[in-house]
């Protein structure tokens, strides 16, 4: 009895520790690029429509970013989104209007040509000041290789907006080699 009880103690702990989540263990080698950016949604836009808010000319600190960190861009294989996120500039916003939401990337040049690097579809209904938006796994480095960029954030929302929201998209892009 006594050997039956240490050995299920054994395999609790070991369950426990072994399945426990490590955070640093999925992180790809590489950095991170950081980029904010704000806008507002205006009073009075309804649900009938879907609205773009597109935030051009975004300087992308390529260069910059690679010799920070002594690598070239053929060391880079892929920049992907690490963590994104819309909130409210001043702790006022209410984005449980929003229904879903999509942030695109894109070169100037070519709108009809984007990658998308965010969304929540749906987005939580009580989602408050802050609505985190979940990365997706595509590729842009094609975008973040280029001195500038332009981001397309398109929004659905359940109800018409009562009053305008100065909010900000928050970007975390990891560049993996």
């Amino acid at each position: 009895m006594r050997k039956t009880v240490h050995c299920s103690i054994f395999i609790a702990l070991f369950a426990l520790f072994g399945l426990s989540c490590h955070k640093g263990d999925d992180i790809a080698p590489g950095f991170d690029m950081v980029f904010q950016r704000e806008f507002s949604i205006p009073a009075g836009i309804g649900i009938f429509d879907v609205h773009h808010f597109q935030l051009k000319n975004i300087p992308s600190n390529w260069q910059q970013y690679l010799s920070q960190h002594g690598k070239t861009a053929e060391d880079i294989t892929s920049v992907i989104t690490a963590q994104a996120s819309v909130g409210g500039i001043f702790g006022d916003v209410d984005l449980s209007v929003v229904d879903r939401i999509s942030v695109r990337i894109y070169d100037d040049s070519n709108q009809n040509d984007f990658v998308e690097i965010a969304y929540r579809d749906p987005a939580p209904i009580d989602s408050g000041n802050l609505l985190p938006l979940i990365p997706s796994l595509a590729d842009s480095k094609r975008f973040f290789s280029n001195p500038r960029f332009s981001v397309d954030v398109v929004i659905w929302l359940r109800r018409t907006t009562q009053e305008q929201s100065d909010v900000r998209l928050d970007l975390t892009m990891r560049a993996t080699n």
